[in-house]
Order: C-alpha cells, then structure tokens, then sequence
C-alpha cells in the first residue's frame, strides 16, 4: 500500500498528540489520586458532556443564529403572511437544489404535489400583488 504525503503528516501528528497524551495522563492521574473514584467518574463525565455542547454550539452557532435572527426581524416588521411564505420557500428551494443538482430520484406522486405547491404560491403572490396595486390606486370619489 502506497502512503501519500498528507497520510504520513496526519500519521505523524496522531503519533505525537497520543505521545503527549501519554505523557501527560500520569500527571493527570496523579491530581486525581485524592479524590475517589465516583467522583473522578462524575468529573469525566461533565467534562466530556460540556464539551460536546460546546463543540455542538460552536459547530451550529451561526448557521442556527443567521436564520432565527432574520425570521425574528421579519416578524416583527412585515406582514405573517409574507413570513410564512418566505419560509415556506426555503424547503421548496432546498428541494430544487437536491432534484435539480444533486440528481436525486423523485418519482410522478412527488413531481405532482410540487408542481401543486408551486401554483399555490402563485396564486398567493398574484394574489398580493393585486391587492398591492389596489391600495395604490387613487380613490374615487
């Protein structure tokens, strides 16, 4: 089996993170040596717990906080209806992507309900636009 140069470097850098490791758990160990073994258990076990969450919040953080502060900013200053239908377009729009690029299998039953949702939205956004131009109008009197 040939090895590639990347492979060797991260065999490399896994060798000497588990050196170090090694070396250093006697250290470890031996803070511990006061303390019994529930508690060293206990100890372990809030560690590794808080730091999946924070590699959980660091890792979703952003992605999380983008979307929830633009649908709050809408909310609070457009109309729920208008809300809605942008949200209701993201899934359409991820569902293109997936069929569209990403080739992926639909058969008839799934093109039908799309092309459905699709007419509902333009009936929705004719709909709204008709009914923009309408207050725009002047009034008769």
């Amino acid at each position: 089996m040939v090895r590639t140069v990347e492979q060797t470097r991260m065999g490399i850098a896994v060798l000497l993170v588990s050196d170090i490791g090694w070396g250093v758990l006697p250290l470890y160990w031996r803070t511990l040596s006061s303390m019994n073994a529930i508690s060293v258990l206990a100890y372990r076990l809030v560690a590794t717990l808080a730091a999946m969450v924070a590699l959980l919040v660091a890792f979703s953080g952003l992605p999380t906080a983008i979307p929830l502060a633009t649908f709050s900013y809408g909310v609070q200053h457009s109309h729920y209806l208008t809300v809605s239908f942008i949200q209701y377009l993201n899934p359409l729009i991820q569902f293109c992507v997936a069929v569209l690029l990403l080739h992926e299998p639909m058969r008839a039953q799934g093109y039908a309900a799309f092309m459905v949702i699709w007419v509902a939205i333009a009936v929705y956004s004719f709909g709204a636009i008709w009914a923009y131009w309408e207050r725009l109008k002047p009034h008769a009197r």
